[in-house]
């Protein structure tokens, strides 16, 4: 058995009689490699091991259908942790016959528990690699302990040389030939392990636990996960989750569809594992609502650089005449600026500035035809804006809003490493970036930062797609335009920011979304089955947002009482709270559009009610057993 992988070490602490204290000599390393080795050799003597099993947990099933098993050496030895123990049989050649003595011992181990299901046994590639393997032999010792080679995973740890895969593979077949399945241990770890997946066909592939813990909030590992899991469904092999460490993780894990999982949520490895599942993972198993994975911000299509708005404007030579550049501009009504580009010291075009359309209508230049016949050097701006053709979208915006309002008309110059390459135009720049900000909002809301309406959409169909019962919540906050009239905008955004707060603080973490359509208007997919009062707590409470916003004269008052430009007073009504919930069923709605108009007319019926207010579609919850409307959360 090969060990499994553990972070490096620091020096070793004196733990007991049999432990030394780290060396401070080149004789204390003699004599503890010297104590080392005698202890390793007792361990492979005495098969003195220690061996724990954890739990592998089929979702499907909902319940554990295999072991890992871990082996350790002697407590408070030299050779106690995995890390020691295989390192001392690398240094004293042993790592072979180690790897036997824990396969024979956990196979032992296994059968005398008479643990359930399969058992997941780390092998290394080399011992599969050596000659020697006798299938009769092998057979009759499983035999005499009562197990079947098909209840066998030979799990493949990381050691295993990119050169030796073809090897692997056939040396595999011997073992698969009996029954045994084969499992590929650490997947991401490396290109080593997704090459090893594709030479070997793994029955099961194990997932590593960097991609899997924290993958509730973390929506780059939950996409990695289901890359995996969907090249385990063509490829027919089972993926296991590996460091699975709590019920939120748990639950994102099942919804992608993994076949297992194992981690320390599910139970820990043990001598003598329990046979019963904790409550806990019981109840995240039995839960059938849709987690929420955070969404993944888009970035403001930091994919653009200045050469994709590059166009192609041939320069001129620093001698040309300015009568030439004029009769261009004259002729190309879009050419805003023209390029001077000389010889530089290496013999490649220099940028020595642009011509300025500007000089086209100038009069001076007009009236002179002597002004016209002189080279364009005389007339070129010797500092325009120069730009490297990998600069990102961003940055390029950044430059052009701090220039002057010529040089922003004149455009860009777009270079690599120097070279002239074209020019761009700023209006084209500044649109782009205008149309990326409007996606990314679609994405992220800029001033919440809660999911946009490409998130809810994704959300609510997977909700409609898994026939899940959920409430949909449409939101608005209306009139807001007394308080961005009287405090100003910046008071509107901060009740804006803290309504998504509210909303946030309504919903259960991990199950209920909340999304930022636009403006003042929010979008809730909640399952959890308390809704109503998870409603009206948020629409009670929103008064005291407002309180936050406005003096305490209005308050009391009850409005605003703001002059307009000719002395009339107008008066506006403070903002108010409408929670529009529409009941979901199966087979209720067709389509998210129908969801989202049918929970926003609830919400203009709750806009027509005083004050914070929420409104339930009626005709719809009516189709709700009493058990589902009453009921209190999982």
């Amino acid at each position: 058995m090969a060990r499994r992988r553990r972070r490096k070490a620091g020096p070793s602490c004196s733990r007991g009689s049999s432990r030394t204290a780290w060396p401070d000599t080149e004789d204390d390393t003699s004599r503890l490699e010297h104590e080392t080795a005698l202890q390793l050799n007792a361990v492979l003597e005495d098969r003195s091991l220690g061996i724990a099993f954890q739990p592998i947990f089929s979702f499907a099933e909902a319940a554990v259908v295999g072991y890992e098993a871990l082996v350790r050496g002697p407590e408070g030895s030299l050779v106690a942790s995995p890390m020691e123990l295989f390192a001392a049989a690398e240094a004293q050649d042993l790592a072979i016959p180690l790897n036997i003595v824990c396969i024979q011992e956990t196979l032992r181990a296994f059968s005398r528990k008479a643990l359930p299901g399969t058992l997941f046994l780390n092998v290394s590639p080399r011992l599969i690699l050596q000659s020697g393997f006798s299938q009769e032999r092998s057979g009759r010792f499983l035999r005499d302990l009562g197990l079947e080679p098909a209840r066998v995973v030979i799990e493949l740890t990381e050691e295993y040389p990119a050169r030796d895969f073809r090897l692997v593979r056939e040396s595999l077949q011997l073992y698969r030939a009996m029954g045994f399945r084969v499992a590929i241990d650490d997947l991401g770890e490396g290109f080593a392990s997704l090459r090893l997946w594709s030479e070997l066909r793994p029955e099961f592939v194990k997932a590593d636990k960097h991609f899997v813990s924290g993958i509730a909030h973390d929506p780059l590992k939950a996409q990695f996960l289901k890359a995996i899991q969907q090249i385990a469904e063509h490829c027919g092999a089972q993926v296991i989750a590996e460091g699975i460490e709590d019920a939120s993780d748990f639950c994102v894990v099942k919804d992608l569809g993994l076949a297992c999982g194992q981690g320390y949520f599910i139970g820990r490895p043990s001598p003598d594992p329990e046979r019963e599942l904790p409550g806990e993972v019981l109840r995240a198993s039995a839960d059938t609502r849709l987690p929420v994975v955070p969404v993944q911000r888009l970035r403001i299509r930091s994919e653009l650089h200045a050469e994709d708005f590059l166009h192609a404007v041939d320069a001129v030579a620093p001698q040309a005449a300015l009568a030439t550049v004029l009769d261009r501009f004259a002729e190309s009504p879009l050419l805003s600026a023209i390029p001077v580009v000389g010889t530089d010291a290496a013999g490649g075009g220099g940028i020595q500035g642009v011509v300025s359309r500007t000089w086209l209508d100038h009069p001076l230049v007009r009236a002179d035809a002597a002004l016209r016949g002189r080279p364009c050097l005389d007339f070129l701006d010797a500092l325009p804006v120069r730009v490297e053709a990998d600069l990102e979208l961003s940055s390029l915006a950044a430059i052009l809003v701090e220039c002057d309002a010529r040089r922003l008309a004149d455009g860009f110059v777009i270079a690599t490493r120097g070279r002239y390459r074209g020019m761009g135009r700023s209006q084209d720049v500044m649109r782009a970036l205008q149309d990326a900000r409007v996606l990314a909002a679609r994405y992220t809301h800029p001033l919440t930062l809660l999911p946009g309406q490409v998130p809810i959409d994704q959300h609510l169909e997977r909700l409609l797609a898994r026939e899940i019962p959920f409430s949909a919540w449409f939101v608005e906050i209306d009139p807001i335009r007394g308080l961005n009239d009287g405090g100003g905008f910046r008071k509107g955004d901060a009740l804006i920011h803290d309504a998504a707060r509210l909303l946030e603080a309504a919903c259960e973490a991990g199950t209920d979304f909340v999304g930022h359509v636009a403006g003042s208007r929010f979008v809730v997919l909640m399952q959890s089955r308390d809704w109503r009062e998870r409603a009206q707590r948020a629409a009670s409470a929103f008064a005291g947002l407002v309180a936050r916003q406005v003096t305490t004269s209005v308050l009391e008052r009850g409005y605003f009482v703001q002059k307009s430009r000719d002395g009339t007073e107008r008066v506006h009504a403070l903002p108010r709270l409408a929670i529009g919930v529409l009941p979901v069923l199966p087979g209720l709605f067709e389509s998210r559009q129908e969801v989202l108009h049918t929970a926003k007319l609830a919400c203009r019926m709750a806009l027509r009610q005083p004050g914070s207010a929420v409104h339930v579609d009626d005709h719809h919850a009516n189709a709700y057993p009493q058990s589902v409307l009453l009921a209190d959360s999982p």
